[in-house]
Formats: structure tokens, C-alpha cells, sequence
């Protein structure tokens, strides 16, 4: 297998085309491995960063069969290289595309490939993998050590053909729940719609968005990862991409023609995605998150998807669905050979106290949204 490297952003924009026709034919993967999503993420996270997208190719045809979408940074600016996935921050699922039926000989092209290059890297940092991916499934050669890191879990709910079917499948206060709320709106509210954002509607739908899941995070003394104008600016630009592919479905709810909650998820091969959600704090005593959710997996049911993802967080709304739950992997790599080994050692010891702290700010952020919210079936991650 012939592996091609991909260095500069002409040359990166030259393989749309090829990339958006793989993709199409990987049925295990997802939104976050589009081109368009990575294109965008590369137009406005690029900045001070490599790109090392390797493409695999079938020695006789030459023909395209596998990404492995990578860029190469200085750790928090010390002398540290790590490579990582392109999408790393803003991604739920990272990985390499391939064939299915070419996954493993990529996988083993790429192990290859890093046990080469290792003097333009210290460490390789592959995170949000699940747990089926091929890198995490086979196992790296020995001059490449490993370790292995169980990440946030992934909820997520196979779709049956009704709701009817699913609302059964629930727990007796969950179903109690949802008529109670459903119909306690629209005892308060004169005008209640549910709908789904159009090319009309979408600016203001996603200002809501940002709106709304801001004020739950500062209620809690916290940014929240959607505060900043860079990461909006790439929400705002992917929305209308993936709504003029038929990718996005921007849920939203109005109370007296107001939005008050919104959801915002993405399809792919037969799969809803809620990425991200928001609703007004001072309603959550009417739990028009919960409605919206169930708004949102009723749509989806009725589209024909056969699953509903929550995607990675372990927030006490999403087990309401009774989900099945995985955990998805970081796999951290180092080449064995000295010197190589002992910048790899050091990146790995950041790593480490990156973790910590993370585990720290992650168990802060809970406590104080336990102190402001009161228990309810609410659910915007």
C-alpha cells in the first residue's frame, strides 16, 4: 500500500472530491470525519499547525482507500511535538477512514508509517476513538509503545421502527414525565411550536444556541464551550453547510414565539447525533429540554435512523433513554528508539497532569451544577 503525505493547504483542498466519495462509502463513519467538517476545522483552528494528511493508496490502481487526517503542534507551545487527529477539541468520533474491507491493511500501513517518521513527532495523541476502531482493536509492533485510555462514555439508543414502541421501552416516571411536561406547557404557553430549523431560520436558531447554552454555563462560573467568537464561527459556517447537504437538524422549541430550547444534531449514514443542546434556565421547571429530546428522537424514528447518540458525557438526562453505553479511547503512541523516547516519556508526563486537571475542572463543573439546578429530567449538554 502506498502511503502519500498531505503537507499543504492547496494540496489539502485538491482532495475534496476523493475524500467525500470514501466517506460515503464508510459505513462506520461519521460527521466529524466529512470532509466538510474538517475542511472548516482547518479553515479556523489551522493556525501554527502542520498538516500530515496521509492518504493510503492501492499499489496497482492507485485508487483512494483509506485517510488518516493528522496535523502535527507544539504541546501548549514547549518543544514537545504531538501528532494528532485534524477535528481534535471539537470532534465526538476520530479515526482513520477507510474500506471496510481495507481497515486492517491501512491500519498496518499507518503503524508503518510512524515507525518511520518518528524524528517529526515525540508522541502521537489519537483520541475520541471507539472502542471498534481498528487502532484501538489491533494492537501497535513493539518499537511503537501504547497506552490505552478509557475516555468519557458515549450513550447512545437503538432506534425501533415507532415511538410508540420506544415511549414502552422506558421507565414508568420517564413516560409519566414526558405527558406531564408536554402537557403542562401547553396549559401555560398560548403558542408552543416545535420545528425544525430552515435556511430561513438557522442564523437565529444557532444565536440562540450559543445564547442559551452559555447561560447554563455561567451559571455555573464556567466558559463553556461555546463562548468563544472562533468556536461560533465555526458552528455558524458548518450549520449552513451540513443544512444545505442534509446533514444538520436544528431542533428548536418557541413559548410565545420566543426560542426557548434548541437542539443541535447531525445525520449520517442512518445515525442522529445530538451534539450539543440549550435551553432557558428559568424554565427548567417545565423540563423543555427533555420535550425537545423527545422531539428530536420521535423525528428521527420517523425518518428511518436506527440509532440516536448522545455522543460522549455522562449527564443524567441522557440514561433516561435507557441507552447502551460505550467508552471511547485515546491511544497515545512513542516510538522506543533513544533519543526519540525520552522527548516521548516527557509528552506522556504532561499528558498525564493534562489529565488530572481535566478530572479536576470536569468534577468542579458537576458540583456547581448540582448547587444551581434543582433535579429535574432537563438535558442540554
Amino acid at each position: 500500500m502506498k502511503v502519500v503525505t498531505i503537507r499543504t493547504h492547496d494540496e489539502f483542498m485538491r482532495i475534496a472530491a476523493e475524500w467525500q466519495s470514501l466517506q460515503e462509502r464508510c459505513p462506520d463513519s461519521t460527521p466529524f470525519q466529512t470532509w466538510e467538517w474538517n475542511s472548516l476545522w482547518v479553515k479556523h483552528f489551522h493556525k501554527r499547525k502542520q498538516l500530515r494528511v496521509l492518504l493510503f493508496r492501492c499499489e496497482k490502481t492507485n485508487a483512494l482507500c483509506g485517510i488518516a487526517p493528522l496535523y502535527i503542534d507544539w504541546h501548549r507551545g514547549s518543544p514537545i511535538k504531538s501528532l494528532k487527529w485534524l477535528g481534535t477539541g471539537v470532534s465526538d468520533y476520530l479515526g482513520l477512514i477507510a474500506l471496510p474491507q481495507e481497515m486492517e491493511a491501512v491500519t498496518h500501513a499507518f503503524y508503518h508509517y510512524l515507525s518511520h517518521t518518528y524524528r517529526h513527532w515525540h508522541i502521537t495523541d489519537l483520541q475520541q476513538l471507539p472502542p471498534c476502531a481498528s487502532l484501538v482493536q489491533i494492537k501497535p509492533p513493539l518499537y511503537l509503545e501504547s497506552q490505552y485510555i478509557a475516555c468519557e462514555p458515549c450513550p447512545k439508543i437503538a432506534l425501533p421502527e415507532t415511538w410508540e414502541s420506544l415511549i414502552t421501552s422506558l421507565g414508568k416516571k420517564m413516560r409519566s414525565n414526558l405527558g406531564y411536561y408536554d402537557r403542562l406547557i401547553r396549559r401555560t404557553f398560548t403558542r408552543v411550536e416545535f420545528s425544525l430549523a430552515d435556511a430561513n431560520q438557522l442564523e437565529e436558531g444557532m444565536t440562540a444556541l450559543f445564547e442559551l447554552h452559555q447561560q447554563r454555563w455561567h451559571a455555573r462560573w464556567l466558559p463553556g464551550v461555546l463562548g468563544t467568537p472562533r468556536v461560533q464561527a465555526f458552528h455558524r459556517e458548518l450549520a449552513q453547510v451540513f443544512l444545505e447537504r442534509g446533514w444538520l437538524r436544528l431542533h428548536l422549541l418557541k413559548l410565545e414565539g420566543r426560542i426557548e430550547s434548541v437542539l443541535y444534531c447531525l445525520t449520517g449514514h442512518h445515525k442522529t447525533y445530538y451534539y450539543l443542546g440549550g435551553f432557558s434556565p428559568a424554565l427548567h421547571k417545565y423540563s423543555i429540554g427533555t420535550l425537545l429530546n423527545a422531539h428530536a428522537i420521535q423525528h428521527a424514528i420517523e425518518e428511518g435512523q436506527t440509532e440516536f447518540d448522545f455522543l460522549r458525557g455522562n449527564e443524567e438526562y441522557k440514561y433516561r433513554w435507557n441507552p447502551q453505553v460505550s467508552f471511547n479511547q485515546q491511544v497515545l503512541l512513542t516510538h522506543t528508539k533513544f533519543p526519540a523516547r525520552i522527548a516521548g516519556q516527557a509528552g506522556l508526563a504532561v499528558h498525564q497532569v493534562e489529565r488530572y486537571l481535566e478530572h479536576k475542572a470536569k468534577a468542579f463543573a458537576s458540583k456547581q451544577g448540582r448547587k444551581k439546578e434543582t433535579p429535574s429530567t432537563e438535558g442540554a449538554s
